[in-house]
């Protein structure tokens, strides 16, 4: 779970920064990574064509919640939107890990993390 967390600030800092661009692909981008490495503990690898499908589902989810935190923002006084929309993404991101994760142990039950030797 400590990567889920970490995963989740990536994407905080990430969508905190002030870019003239989208920050959606870069974000769906980093979700995609951790299905691949949340699959890789399990020792079961995310298929190319699965990671194709969820990153595409990640970009047309992330847009709707890009459309969300420009309206939320809005209502925050002053330039801190940018607080919302770290906000949006770090819950997102920390909820999907969680998914995932319970997923997997589902799939896996008392599967342990071994480090590679």
């Amino acid at each position: 779970m400590r990567w889920v967390h970490r995963y989740a600030i990536g994407g905080a800092a990430f969508a905190a920064l002030p870019l003239p661009i989208s920050t959606t692909a870069g974000l769906a981008a980093l979700e995609v990574h951790m299905i691949n490495f949340i699959g890789g503990v399990y020792d079961e690898p995310v298929s190319n064509l699965k990671s194709i499908a969820a990153g595409g589902s990640f970009e047309v989810m992330g847009a709707g919640l890009k459309f969300v935190a420009t309206r939320v923002a809005a209502f925050v006084p002053g330039p801190a939107g940018f607080v919302v929309r770290a906000g949006i993404a770090a819950v997102v991101i920390e909820s999907l890990g969680h998914a995932i994760t319970a997923y997997f142990e589902r799939k896996h039950p008392g599967k342990l993390f071994s480090a590679a030797v």
